[in-house]
């Protein structure tokens, strides 16, 4: 197991840098972010260089879309209860048709304040498919990391969206994990799960939305799965690592009832607060899309910030707030947060309201009961090793079951993908029928995830799978 009087030396060690932003390794990031640029250019080159039909209707900006509003009644209805479908067309890009069937689901679910609301998920099935077998699913946490909802998946995946949609580029790369499960005859579910009001960082609501979309999902009778019997497997990176870490902890309460047979996170933000570390950094816009989270969504949070936030800060923090991903990513690389408060950091920290929130957003204190893959790169350095050190920790103290993988290689943005075929293996081998569910935990070091030959087998064939339907040909099984 980690040694976890290691991690909490490091994390008391490591609050000064915290605060004032380490640049000591900024070529080492440069280097990470031009390739992780490269390899997402190389794939827009190749697939933009594919014509297709005719496009789809650009979809409508979820705040003008009339299916996103909730109908009146709603908060009657049980948690994960459909209240609108319709099918859509997937699409890389937002314009290479990906021919599968899928579909959005509006359905009833919960907020961070324990009160009804609506939510929205992408699912679908392979073209192939027949619906009177069932199959397992698998529901993809995208790391959307944005405050306005526009830039949620059941937006950007559509085809016709054009240059707006683009703003979720990055998804592109969360393309290739659908195109896996989708490869071996899986259902797939992507919730929108930051809500309607991009709730990012905020404790319990993703648990509830991406819980409630697989209730959603399991109901939904084109999909042709088995109801609550259906075997599930949750899969996020980063802040879809930490939305489905929410689930994890959640799910024994909440929906007690779903049949979980494994959770997969990918370097998942376990601790908001530590996110600091990366102030005057190339991964400085988490810091900006965090605040802008709590600040939307908490009104204490929201009224002590203002206290203490320049004009600058003010108009920065609204700005970031209705921007996806990569702008902010842009527009705040080593930006010095320090510069847009009226105060010190750590004393702001330290105020009860904003302290209160921090805490509240932790995770580790509800050990999940299905099994855990948590794989986290130790030269990460936008998600500190040791948050996740101390999670799964708390986790295994609590009984869980988890199987914790450190890789020695990576770091953020390139863990992306190079843990991805060794994550979509174990997930594989927990929806194989008849998989015992395993006990106790264990730790790995490696050098890199994408190591072995059975890593490197799969992430072959992920993306080949991921090529061959952003070109147009079906993926999945044919069963009819």
């Amino acid at each position: 197991m980690p040694c976890c009087n290691r991690c909490h030396v490091d994390e008391e060690g490591n609050r000064d840098v915290a605060i004032k932003g380490d640049r000591r390794r900024r070529g080492r990031r440069l280097l990470a972010a031009a390739l992780a640029t490269a390899l997402t250019a190389g794939m827009a080159v190749l697939l933009g260089g594919v014509t297709t039909g005719t496009a789809a209707a650009q979809p409508l900006p979820l705040n003008a879309d009339p299916f996103y509003q909730a109908p009146d009644g709603f908060e009657s209805a049980d948690p994960g209860t459909i209240l609108r479908s319709r099918e859509v067309q997937l699409a890389v890009l937002t314009v290479l048709p990906v021919h599968v069937r899928s579909w959005q689901l509006l359905y009833r679910t919960t907020d961070l304040f324990g009160q009804p609301t609506v939510a929205a998920t992408t699912v679908a099935i392979p073209e192939g498919a027949n619906t009177s077998h069932t199959r397992p699913l698998v529901s993809h946490q995208f790391f959307y990391d944005s405050t306005s909802p526009n830039c949620a998946p059941s937006y950007i995946l559509q085809q016709g969206g054009g240059l707006p949609a683009l703003e979720g580029i990055h998804s592109t790369v969360e393309y290739l994990e659908l195109a896996g499960s989708i490869s071996q005859g899986y259902a797939v579910n992507v919730p929108d799960y930051e809500g309607l009001n991009g709730h990012l960082a905020v404790a319990k609501e993703p648990g509830y939305m991406i819980l409630d979309s697989v209730r959603a999902a399991e109901s939904f009778q084109p999909l042709g799965l088995d109801g609550a019997n259906t075997p599930v497997a949750l899969w996020g990176y980063s802040g879809g690592g930490m939305g489905s870490g929410w689930a994890a902890e959640m799910q024994p309460s909440y929906a007690p009832e779903l049949n979980i047979k494994g959770v997969a996170l990918g370097a998942p933000v376990s601790d908001v607060e530590s996110l600091l570390h990366v102030n005057g950094s190339m991964f400085a816009s988490l810091i900006g899309v965090g605040i802008a989270s709590l600040r939307n969504a908490y009104p204490k949070f929201a009224e002590t910030t203002e206290k203490y936030l320049t004009p600058e800060g003010r108009a920065i923090m609204d700005r970031t707030a209705n921007q996806c991903l990569v702008r902010n990513v842009l527009n705040l690389m080593f930006t010095d947060y320090q510069r847009m408060m009226t105060i010190p950091i750590a004393d702001y920290l330290a105020l009860p309201e904003i302290k209160e929130v921090f805490d509240s957003t932790v995770l580790g204190g509800n050990p999940p009961t299905a099994p855990t893959m948590v794989y986290q790169g130790v030269y990460d350095e936008a998600v500190p090793w040791y948050t996740n050190d101390r999670m799964v920790q708390r986790w295994c103290d609590g009984g869980s079951s988890v199987y914790y993988k450190r890789d020695h290689l990576s770091e953020h943005l390139t863990l992306t993908t190079l843990g991805m075929a060794d994550a979509f293996n174990w997930i594989k081998s927990r929806l194989a029928p008849g998989a015992a569910d395993p006990a106790g935990c264990r730790t790995d070091d490696v050098i890199t995830m994408l190591g072995s030959v059975d890593a490197l087998a799969t992430q072959v064939e992920i993306e080949l799978n991921a090529a061959f339907g952003a070109l147009g040909w079906p993926i999945g099984p044919q069963e009819h």
